[in-house]
């Protein structure tokens, strides 16, 4: 506390307080009079305005939000064919329908592409050898002969990995992997019924029977099988095979396909002459291969051949070494299929060529167009020579499949020319050189909507120019085909009429009826 607090006023000079200018009391006033209401105004409400309430302590509970159901997940639906998918991609075309980029077309469900992968007619990797098979392999049911081109590079087999099964089109239906082997059933079973046969109907010139009744055409059982992806190989026996219904050898043969170029084949199996005869037994048109193939092919022989396919089938041959052909004296009863369980007795060697193509894609293996496919032609020629015991033979074949939108087209010419030996090593009916000449040509159409097929074939057979006799015939067959699961299973009806165009005219005309399983 300073001194001049307790001293009066005027007392002490030192604490008289000098007089303020008028400027300053007045500054003073003019920034009282600004502040004073100011603060009035921020500490005293307004006239009439409600007085603030208190806040409370605690802000009171908000209400819980609703909280939705949970949302069931979105299952999603394929849009229909045609239909744009969902974030402008572009529309799947339906099938059979060519996309708008100006692809190739989708081949419809189960139809068989150009190309040996699908398809069943594509050659898929099978293991049979008579299906357009894996690559090098031959076709499931049928011999070696005609298979499929093999890949240049080792199937996934050869690492361990057991070849993928083969697609139900084109290949085997069933079939067993053990490691790197792998099986597929052979079983062919063709029941007739004869409801009308001829009187002069005779099986050894030809005819599907000699009286009414029924017959065990084919019971063939046996399995198919490749090991390490390229050694195909097969076993069958025909049960019903004698006329006293012996059993008999029908194919036991082994095969290398690893090269495209050159796929080796050793054992009784089909020889490579004559598209009908190298087509199975159950893949035609008609209940029977025509007169002339039976009568004039060898058929099944023992011995070796080499095949190879280049560019898709688009070249394909086939060189091959045989034991020597027999022939029996009948004509319509064709060459012997000789197992040679005793090796090469009575004949020499027989030598075959023949060269093929299929430009626009492989064919299927059966006669018939059953994938309604597109545009396919395939066409072949063959020679064969047989230096034979008994009999020097020579044989010149030709033949040419169409198929298109269902219709099937197939003719075929066959030449043969038998020399007798002059000293035959067996007995022998045939004094003078023979030369017989056949013709083929069959036409018919698939339904695959109704499985209904419908054939028609027309035959010319001469089987000695030299003589003019009752065989030198012609012969009509018509047939229906329904098919329950393709060729696997199906039921035909075929009508024959033969006429004699020399000598006396014979009534061997037939009506034959067949059930058909083929694995």
């Amino acid at each position: 506390m300073t001194p001049c607090a307790w001293t009066r006023r005027g007392a002490d000079p030192r604490c008289t307080r000098p007089r303020r200018r008028g400027g300053s009391t007045a500054l003073d006033g003019a920034v009282l009079a600004l502040v004073l209401p100011a603060a009035v105004a921020l500490w005293c409400p307004l006239a009439g305005a409600q007085p603030a309430q208190r806040l409370p302590a605690q802000p009171p509970t908000a209400d819980a939000l609703p909280v939705p159901p949970p949302v069931a997940p979105t299952i999603p639906v394929a849009p229909p064919p045609g239909a744009a998918p969902p974030g402008g991609a572009p529309a799947t075309p339906p099938s059979g329908a060519a996309p708008p980029s100006g692809a190739p077309a989708t081949p419809p469900a189960g139809a068989t592409s150009g190309t040996p992968a699908a398809t069943p007619d594509a050659p898929p990797a099978t293991i049979a050898p008579s299906a357009v098979a894996a690559p090098g392999a031959p076709a499931a049911g049928t011999s070696p002969a005609g298979a499929a081109p093999s890949s240049g590079a080792p199937p996934a087999a050869a690492a361990g990995v057991p070849p993928p099964a083969a697609p139900a089109a084109g290949g085997p239906p069933f079939q067993l992997a053990i490691g790197r082997l792998v099986l597929s059933p052979l079983v062919l079973v063709q029941a007739q019924a004869v409801p009308y046969v001829g009187e002069d109907a005779f099986l050894q010139a030809g005819d599907v029977a000699e009286g009414q009744g029924f017959r065990l055409r084919r019971a063939r059982v046996g399995f198919a099988g490749r090991l390490a992806g390229y050694v195909p190989f097969a076993v069958s026996g025909e049960l019903a095979g004698g006329a006293d219904g012996s059993a008999r050898l029908s194919e036991a043969w082994i095969g290398y396909a690893h090269f495209p170029f050159a796929n080796l084949y050793l054992g009784a199996h089909d020889v490579p002459f004559s598209r009908s005869a190298m087509t199975g037994a159950g893949e035609g048109a008609l209940i029977e291969r025509p007169l002339a193939v039976r009568a004039m092919a060898p058929s099944r022989q023992v011995g070796l051949h080499v095949e190879g396919h280049f560019r898709g089938r688009a070249f394909s041959y086939f060189a091959g070494m045989f034991n020597g052909f027999q022939r029996s004296d009948q004509f319509f009863a064709g060459y012997v299929e000789n197992a040679a369980s005793f090796g090469n007795r009575f004949d020499h060697i027989a030598y075959v060529a023949r060269l093929a193509t299929e430009p626009l894609g492989p064919l299927p293996r059966s006669v018939q167009d059953l994938a309604v496919s597109r545009l396919r032609v395939g066409a072949g020629a063959s020679y064969f020579f047989s230096d034979g015991g008994t009999r020097d033979i020579h044989g010149i074949g030709a033949d040419v499949l169409v198929q298109a939108a269902g219709a099937h087209a197939l003719a075929e010419l066959l030449w043969n020319q038998s020399d007798p030996e002059s000293t035959p090593t067996q007995p022998l009916g045939q004094l003078a050189p023979v030369t017989s000449i056949g013709m083929v040509g069959e036409v018919g159409y698939f339904v695959r909507r109704i499985k209904l097929g419908v054939s028609a074939r027309f035959e010319w057979l001469d089987p000695n120019l030299d003589l003019s006799d009752e065989t030198d015939s012609w012969a009509l067959t018509a047939g229906a085909s329904y098919h329950f699961i393709d060729n696997t299973l199906k039921a035909q009806a075929d009508f024959t009429h033969r006429q004699e165009r020399h000598g006396v005219a014979l009534d061997n005309d037939a009506v034959a009826l067949q059930l058909q399983l083929n694995l």
